[in-house]
């Protein structure tokens, strides 16, 4: 199975864009795709670099070299912070992809989301590391209110922080059809597409590229000036 891809990676409201995003062309028929959305843009770009670069030298859909990824840019990451004299912490959440011939794999920590979409319908979607998702979990708050509850970015698990990376990995590899749908994301980007709309836009789009311009719309009419970074990556499985 042959994976495509669109990006998308914008400052919004603020002067830097805390995001990052990358990817590994697939080789041996094999890719990887990371959003990141860092408490500063170091932690950022460090996160994905090293998550890449760990993937290139040693390519495979498997959770033990999704937990060693993981395990490795959370040791570099704060080797990293301890050096730095500033007082932002080097503090990041990220989604992977792995992908390839008849299977996918993906990890996350944090509250950048994977969706999975089938036939025009969401049949997977990961749960943000938040306090927010705590209460959703608890029964406490709907789903649908994490997008304005204000606790959604105080997160209980990110890379960067000592003792609190735990990330959420796949147990067991995703079984890949034709025509499947992946979208990562960061939270200024979900925030202001609902599941229904993420679902309608692509009925209405010709392309990966397009499905994200109509869902980057949907941002910019509802966001305050002062809006968030927002990142997101599509993905789609061809035969």
């Amino acid at each position: 199975m042959k994976m495509i891809s669109a990006f998308l990676s914008k400052p919004g409201g603020r002067e830097i864009n805390q995001d990052a995003i990358g990817f590994l062309p697939a080789k041996a028929s094999l890719g990887c795709w990371v959003v990141a959305d860092g408490r500063s843009e170091l932690a950022a770009k460090q996160a994905v670099q090293e998550i890449l670069d760990n993937f290139e030298a040693n390519p495979a859909i498997s959770q033990p070299v999704l937990v060693r990824v993981m395990e490795w840019v959370q040791k570099h990451i704060l080797v990293l912070q301890a050096t730095q004299k500033s007082n932002v912490p080097l503090s990041s959440a990220v989604a992977i992809i792995c992908a390839g011939g008849l299977s996918a794999l993906w990890a996350h920590v944090g509250n950048v989301r994977i969706y999975v979409f089938r036939n025009g319908e969401i049949i997977s979607q990961t749960k943000d590391h938040s306090v927010s998702q705590a209460l959703v979990d608890a029964g406490k708050l709907s789903p649908a209110e994490i997008r304005t509850h204000e606790e959604r970015r105080l997160l209980l698990r990110s890379l960067g922080t000592p003792g609190g990376m735990r990330p959420s990995i796949l147990e067991n590899r995703f079984k890949l059809m034709p025509d499947d749908l992946f979208l990562i994301c960061t939270d200024g980007f979900w925030e202001y597409v609902t599941e229904l709309e993420m679902q309608a836009d692509w009925c209405k789009s010709v392309d990966l590229q397009e499905w994200l311009q109509r869902m980057e719309m949907r941002i910019l009419l509802a966001a305050p000036p002062d809006h968030d970074n927002y990142s997101a990556i599509a993905l789609m499985a061809e035969p």
